[in-house]
């Protein structure tokens, strides 16, 4: 089963506390668990062997990286707060605020076929 994680937090900084909630004020109103659970209904309509979860590891790349992750999908406030090192671009996926706040699941479908068609070629 591949692994999908939904990053919803920046990468914490050396030497400085993290700060939860800061910048997140415009989303209040949306729920990471929203967006995976539409995420995992579309995987499971298309009977995809993925599987997408939140990320447990605080932003933590080489974690992610040994639990399996295959892709990142990041929120709308993370494009420049995400510190991906291991991770190449190809492999994520920063959504926009109205993807988000709609729970438009295109942009991770579109890479997920991507993926798909790159692997049969």
């Amino acid at each position: 089963m591949n692994k999908i994680y939904l990053i919803y937090m920046a990468s914490p900084l050396q030497g400085a506390l993290p700060v939860y909630g800061v910048g997140r004020s415009p989303y209040r109103y949306y729920r990471e668990d929203d967006y995976v659970d539409a995420v995992q209904a579309a995987i499971d309509k298309r009977g995809l062997d993925w599987v997408i979860l939140r990320d447990d590891t605080e932003s933590d790349t080489e974690k992610l990286r040994a639990q399996g992750a295959v892709l990142l999908v990041c929120l709308p406030w993370l494009r420049l707060r995400f510190h991906r090192s291991c991770f190449d671009k190809s492999q994520m996926i920063h959504l926009t605020t109205m993807e988000y706040a709609t729970n438009d699941v295109r942009p991770v479908m579109r890479k997920l076929r991507e993926l798909k068609d790159a692997e049969s070629s």
